[in-house]
């Protein structure tokens, strides 16, 4: 026996027999009943309400309801602000910073750590009274720092001045064109250990041509230096030093 008189009795068509396509997410989140969609608003801010709004205007509704919004305020809201001032990390600390904290990295100055400890009242006339006096303090000695720096930097030609009093001249690659600057500290190294070769090697010429001995001994520089053979011997051994004034110490009592 066919079906197709029942399907038609019945007022189905073979296009209605088809499978239907599975209904979307969005449609089944609007399938839930009000209670549990004003539960999953409850948890969004103001601003995710009206983008909601906007996005599904048939959740408008929802998101207006007033019993929505006095709960937010009764429950939700005051849950996230203990959160925020008494909630603690995974370590345990203190996720909102104490006055003490605040006092060592130099958001309250000026006594405000004293009146804490004191238990005072930080918002008193005395208090607000002594921040602003800080403040005007902290800026007259910044603008006090700024107008110095920029008063030496007003007089033209102090710098260049104060090197040439020092004689303290440039060198000729900073002022010659055939160099790059990028290249001025290895021209410098170049020049410094070729005057440092030079020096060795006129001390080792010097040296190996007269000796330090025949210098003492000859040299007329050396006759200059050395008038006498004592301060030859002490020169040479200053130990002997010590123990020739501890002797003419013993000689005198």
């Amino acid at each position: 026996m066919s079906l197709d008189p029942i399907y038609a009795a019945a007022g189905h068509s073979d296009e209605q027999a088809a499978p239907s396509q599975p209904p979307s997410p969005c449609d089944g989140l609007l399938s839930f009943p009000p209670e549990i969609l004003l539960h999953i608003l409850s948890y969004l801010d103001l601003p995710e309400l009206a983008i909601i709004e906007q996005v599904v205007p048939s959740l408008a509704l929802l998101t207006a309801d007033p019993v929505l919004h006095r709960y937010r305020l009764l429950t939700v809201s005051p849950a996230r602000v203990s959160h925020n001032l008494f909630g603690t990390g995974p370590q345990g600390h203190a996720l909102r910073p104490t006055v003490l904290d605040l006092v060592h990295r130099g958001v309250f100055r000026l006594g405000i750590e004293r009146q804490w400890r004191m238990g005072a009242y930080f918002y008193s006339k005395n208090a607000i009274i002594q921040y602003e006096n800080g403040r005007a303090l902290s800026r007259r000695l910044a603008s006090n720092v700024l107008s110095g720096q920029l008063r030496r930097r007003a007089v033209p030609g102090s710098t260049l001045k104060a090197l040439y009093s020092r004689q303290v001249y440039p060198d000729v690659e900073s002022s010659s064109p055939n160099v790059a600057r990028s290249l001025l500290p290895t021209v410098r190294k170049l020049k410094w250990s070729l005057q440092r070769d030079r020096l060795a090697k006129v001390f080792k010429d010097s040296g190996a041509r007269l000796g330090m001995a025949a210098w003492l001994a000859n040299g007329e520089l050396a006759r200059r230096v050395l008038l006498e053979d004592e301060k030859f011997r002490l020169a040479v051994c200053p130990d002997i030093r010590k123990a020739r004034g501890f002797f003419e110490r013993l000689s005198k009592i």
